[in-house]
C-alpha cells in the first residue's frame, strides 16, 4: 500500500498510526521547498532522522550503517541525535510526504529508542478541534480497551488526565459519559481518545451478536409443532 500525501490533510498521528499498525520498515520523506527530511523507521518506530538537500540523496544508500558513517554518527549517539532532531520534525505542519517500504537494510541489533506510542500521544495533545472531529465526531461513541492495552499504555507514557480517561473506558460509557466522569473539557477528552485509537490502546465497541437461547428455540419449535397438528 502506497503511503503518500500532504501534511495539511494528514497529520503525523495518522501517518504514525499506519506505520505502527503494520510494523513498517522504511523511510518517510517530508519534502519542502528549501529542505527535505528523511525519517527512518524500523518495525514501526523511528530510529533516525536526517536532513537532505535533494530527495534522491536519500536513496543512494541502502545500508543504514553506511548512512551513519556518512553522517559521522555512532550508534551509541542515536538517542541524543533523535532527541535533538525530533522537535523540528514534529513541528512540521506543511509539506508533501511519502513512505518507501523495505528500502533500507538495518543491523539486527538496532533497537527503537523512543516508542512511537509516546510520540503519538505527545502529538495528540496538540490536535486542533477540527482534526479530532475526523475520528471523534459523535459524543455517543462507545470505546473499549484492546486486549494488549496495558503494555501499549506503558509505552505511551500517559499523563494523569489520560490515565483517568482510560479508566473510564469500559465498553459501556459514551464519550459524553467520559467527559462527565472525568470533569475534563471536551477537546481534551477527544484528543486523548484520538491518541488512544492511533496507539491501539482502544477500539470502537464491537457489536455483540444476539444469540437465541435453547429455551427460546424449544418454545418456538413447540409452537410450530402445535400449528402443524392443528392443520
Amino acid at each position: 500500500m502506497a503511503i503518500a500525501g500532504d501534511l495539511k490533510i494528514f497529520n503525523f498521528v495518522d501517518i504514525f498510526q499506519v506505520l505502527l499498525k503494520d510494523k513498517k520498515d522504511g523511510i518517510l520523506v517530508i519534502e519542502q521547498d528549501n529542505n527535505n527530511i528523511a525519517v527512518y523507521f524500523k518495525e514501526g518506530n523511528i530510529v533516525y532522522i536526517r536532513e537532505v538537500k535533494k530527495v534522491f540523496y536519500i536513496y543512494l544508500d541502502v545500508d543504514f550503517e553506511v548512512v551513519l558513517k556518512k553522517e559521522n554518527v555512532d550508534k551509541s549517539e542515536l538517542y541524543n541525535v533523535l532527541v535533538a532532531r525530533l522537535p523540528k520534525l514534529l513541528s512540521l505542519k506543511e509539506g508533501k510526504f511519502s513512505f518507501t517500504s523495505g528500502f533500507i537494510k538495518y543491523p539486527p541489533d538496532l533497537k527503537p529508542l523512543i516508542p512511537i506510542e509516546k510520540l503519538i500521544m505527545y502529538l495528540a495533545r496538540q490536535l486542533t478541534e477540527e482534526e479530532v472531529e475526523r475520528k471523534i465526531s459523535d459524543l455517543n461513541l462507545v470505546f473499549e480497551k484492546t486486549p494488549n492495552y496495558e503494555n501499549i499504555a506503558k509505552k505511551a507514557y500517559l499523563v494523569d488526565h489520560e490515565k483517568r480517561i482510560l479508566h473510564a473506558i469500559d465498553g459501556k460509557n459514551k464519550v459524553a459519559d467520559i467527559i462527565n466522569i472525568t470533569k475534563l473539557d471536551e477537546l481534551t477528552v477527544k484528543r486523548t481518545l484520538y491518541g488512544f485509537l492511533a496507539c491501539g490502546i482502544i477500539q470502537r465497541e464491537k457489536k455483540k451478536e444476539r444469540k437465541i437461547g435453547f429455551d427460546l428455540t424449544r418454545n418456538l419449535l413447540n409452537k410450530i409443532i402445535s400449528k402443524i397438528k392443528g392443520l
